[in-house]
């Protein structure tokens, strides 16, 4: 795992991405609170539907360009303009404050163009990887991006509500340098399916993203990974709200001591961050220790942990079970999430990666949605109910690893006994 050793494009990226997440995350988690000081909840929330959108939207459109234009083009073409974004989101607003709708607007162009370069990015770091090194890339950019995201959010809780603005500017200038960067020397190690022609590119062109989902095992791969992301991304929504309104008064975080004592939103808190330090922490210990063994192993492993944590996240109240639970979560996610990403870029074609990348991006916007419905659903349902719905969801994607991964070892076992 030596990062030297990685292609230029990705120590460029690798980099890249520590500066950039660090960045955007002292101003993104905090722009729900922006904006609800502003126009309210009921309207925060709709924008926050819009913001999904527009990033749906940007992520489908940036992955077709990626594959017909370059990713580079791409890239340089969306950083410029978030670049220019929270310039002026940043300008304006110190001159003469903006009304919170121009905000979100000059919001909904940046995280449009943050959705387009999302594929690009994806993509470039498979083309330039191979199949050996990909999980030590994906383990290296789990720990940077975890780690990044905890910087940047103690940052943001210290400055933004002062200093809002000059975060923007703070982000722009990052981006252009970022851009700057990028330009002078990242390089497209694959050429456009433009300009090569081959048939099979131009079929996937006129196809566009129908052929993608006529893809069963790409799609039923993304649809499992799907699931397990919706229920960390619970943690805050439907499970925040359960147990803040569960654990009202203070109770002892652990059993026979009163020494320490924490209410339900404080033990949300401290769940998050025992998540980001287990992560951050334990990263390439565990992928040191996790090596040896097989992507589809780690992937069923890693993942039953993972969603039996947050299953029991989900229905208990107790601090200690919690924390252990989330402990047992944090290991899962830490084995099955490198995996995962090696083995999806092993299953997608060469020649549409962005694409299909922008397809698998979707997950982690829709997964944001089904956590949403979960809020929704617990005011008819009880809390007995949704653990139910989380376990099934658990249950679902790890039957469709196993179904994937018997598929494939059949069809191997056919050909060593074909060529045999």
């Amino acid at each position: 795992m030596n990062f030297f050793s990685f292609h230029r494009n990705i120590q460029l990226r690798l980099v890249l991405q520590f500066i950039t997440t660090f960045a955007s995350s002292t101003v993104i988690p905090f722009l729900a609170i922006f904006f609800s000081n502003q126009v309210g909840v009921f309207s925060t929330g709709l924008m926050y539907i819009g913001v999904i959108l527009s990033g749906i939207t940007g992520a489908l459109i940036g992955g077709r360009r990626s594959d017909q234009f370059g990713r580079k083009r791409v890239i340089l073409l969306s950083e410029s303009m978030i670049g220019f974004g929270y310039l002026i989101a940043g300008v304006l607003n110190l001159l003469f404050p903006l009304s919170a709708y121009v905000n979100f607007v000059v919001f909904i162009v940046i995280l449009f163009f943050t959705g387009m370069a999302g594929p690009a990015y994806g993509a470039i770091i498979i083309d330039s990887s191979t199949k050996e090194n990909r999980k030590a890339i994906y383990t290296i950019s789990y720990w940077l991006g975890n780690l990044a995201v905890a910087a940047g959010g103690v940052t943001g809780a210290i400055l933004f509500k002062t200093y809002p603005y000059e975060l923007f500017l703070g982000i722009a200038l990052v981006t252009f340098i970022t851009w700057v960067v990028t330009w002078l020397w990242l390089e497209d190690v694959r050429l456009p399916s433009v300009v090569i022609q081959d048939a099979n590119e131009t079929k996937i062109l006129q196809g566009g993203y129908k052929n993608i989902f006529l893809n069963r095992k790409f799609i039923l791969f993304t649809v499992a990974g799907l699931f397990l992301i919706s229920l960390e991304e619970s943690l805050t929504t439907y499970i925040g709200i359960k147990l803040v309104s569960d654990i009202q008064d203070q109770v002892p975080l652990l059993p026979f001591t009163s020494l320490f004592e924490v209410d339900g939103f404080q033990l949300i808190g401290l769940l998050k961050a025992e998540n980001t330090i287990l992560v951050v922490v334990l990263s390439l210990f565990v992928a040191t220790i996790f090596k040896r063994f097989k992507d589809r192993s780690l992937m069923l492993g890693g993942g039953s942990a993972y969603a039996i944590g947050f299953i029991v996240i989900s229905y208990s109240t107790s601090p200690i079970v919690l924390i252990i639970a989330m402990f047992i979560a944090s290991v899962g996610e830490l084995i099955h999430i490198p995996a995962k990403q090696a083995y999806v870029a092993s299953i997608i074609p060469d020649d549409a990666r962005g694409s299909y990348m922008a397809i698998y991006g979707l997950s982690f916007h829709v997964s944001g949605m089904i956590a949403a419905l979960f809020v929704m659903l617990s005011g008819f349902l009880s809390a007995n109910t949704i653990t139910l719905l989380f376990s099934l969801m658990g249950v679902t994607s790890l039957i469709i690893y196993h179904f994937l991964f018997q598929s494939e070892e059949s069809a191997e076992a056919k050909i060593v006994k074909t060529t045999a």
